[in-house]
């Protein structure tokens, strides 16, 4: 065990250094948007939410006004009882639990061979990622996407090392708590789940085929996940906006605009893909590898075909995309990292690196503009606190790059999210500067 923990030190080193990147990161992003609504119990949108028994009543009234996404929105409520730092904590070690469970799928590779797919894996996650602070760095869109894909990768860990021929623990213990987990990996998110399911089943189906059975342990826990998935997609207000969302015009008009922002976006990363993929093929790479990459490929692309179907897509909406392309880009090259194949893997770092630094240097410092105008804005709500006005006048702070988290403010005060502030803080009214002189006080 001293010998292995001795060998293993760069790769823990890499997780120690991601945690304090990312709690780092999160300390300077902002609470913004929804996070100041979900302080509050949506029973009444009134009620302080002080304690976790409150949470329950609240997510029960929040699946019949804003969606299913209960697991999810628990947490934020969760977060928003205590000061940042405790989300700041949890979302940097969050960080750390997703390159673990990425580093699983390579870990017959040495330390050396891990931490190197570990930091391509950072750096394809960091360029391509077209919402990055909002997946990873604000609070409500981390619970909500971020965290779920803690959720999924635990899920699918079993399935993938079913498939790969490698050892997974089971037992009756293990089993209850899978089942517990599937549920919930299941129930969190429209589209990040459904392609969840995707890759557990085929994950299953060629399981099943290999070794001439179908394995209870993945079963139940599959169950239990499309399960979890039916009480989500049958929340109240999802069946309801759902029937009314369809028509053959909208699916039109979705399709073509997540199809130009998939083009515009992810471009790049989908030509890594198809060169390391035909690498791999060219090298005669592990046949399982090669189809677990391509599994994770049309899964990506299923989770955004879901959009079709929703209310709105935004640029958030790409994370398990980017996560499922750069997990599959990884499984390649550490198949391509064995000779005669090792050259292909290092130029495909280097050519991340360099687009790496350019997007660290715009998006580091678009994210401490933002941690400026934070501690501005909170040092203005104290005074006014502390002068015992009713309001207080703040600026809007819109973000320059993907990094950073926008600050926005609503002209008229009676609106979201202004509404929320000036509850959270004890304000009668909160202006957006430029508009107090529009309204008496």
């Amino acid at each position: 065990m001293k010998k292995l923990a001795s060998e293993k030190k760069p790769v823990y080193l890499y997780f120690l250094l991601l945690f304090l990147c990312m709690f780092i990161l999160s300390c300077m992003t902002p609470l913004a948007l929804d996070d100041f609504g979900y302080a509050f119990s949506f029973t009444d949108f009134t009620t302080r939410i002080t304690k976790i028994s409150q949470i329950f009543p609240s997510m029960a009234a929040h699946s019949h006004r804003v969606n299913g996404r209960l697991f999810a929105h628990g947490l934020v409520q969760f977060f928003m009882m205590y000061p940042k730092l405790l989300f700041n904590l949890f979302n940097g070690f969050n960080a750390a639990l997703l390159a673990w469970l990425f580093s699983r799928y390579f870990s017959d590779k040495k330390p050396g061979e891990q931490v190197f797919l570990l930091v391509c894996g950072a750096m394809l996650i960091w360029s391509f990622s077209p919402a990055f602070g909002e997946n990873f760095l604000w609070l409500d869109g981390a619970c909500n996407y971020a965290w779920g894909l803690s959720f999924m990768l635990l899920f699918l860990w079993p399935y993938a090392a079913a498939y790969l021929e490698l050892p997974y623990k089971r037992g009756p213990l293990r089993l209850a708590l899978f089942c517990l987990l599937a549920f919930v990996a299941g129930a969190y998110s429209e589209n990040g789940s459904c392609a969840m399911l995707f890759i557990a089943l085929c994950l299953l189906g060629l399981s099943a085929i290999g070794t001439k059975k179908l394995p209870p342990f993945l079963l139940l826990g599959f169950l239990f996940a499309a399960a979890g998935f039916a009480w989500l997609m049958l929340a109240p207000t999802t069946t309801t906006r759902g029937a009314d969302a369809v028509s053959l015009s909208s699916l039109g008009a979705k399709y073509v605009t997540i199809l130009a922002c998939a083009r515009d976006k992810l471009f790049p990363l989908y030509i890594l893909y198809g060169v390391l993929l035909s690498a791999a093929l060219f090298f005669k790479a592990d046949r399982r590898r090669i189809i677990l990459s391509v599994v994770l490929i049309l899964a990506g692309i299923g989770s955004l075909a879901c959009f079709l179907f929703a209310w709105y897509f935004a640029l958030r909406h790409f994370c398990f995309t980017v996560i499922t392309a750069a997990l599959a880009c990884l499984l390649l090259l550490a198949e391509l990292l064995k000779e005669p194949s090792r050259l292909l893997p290092y130029l495909c770092a280097g050519a991340l690196s360099v687009l790496f630094l350019f997007n660290a240097a715009a998006g580091g410092l678009d994210i401490l503009v933002g941690c400026g105008k934070m501690l501005a804005r909170q040092a203005r709500i104290r005074e006014a606190q502390a002068a015992g006005q009713s309001y207080v006048v703040l600026d809007e702070h819109l973000s320059n790059t993907c990094y950073g988290i926008n600050f926005e403010l609503n002209d008229f005060p009676p609106d979201w999210p202004n509404m929320w502030i000036a509850k959270l803080y004890g304000f009668d009214v909160v202006y957006k500067t430029g508009t107090e002189d529009n309204y008496s006080y």
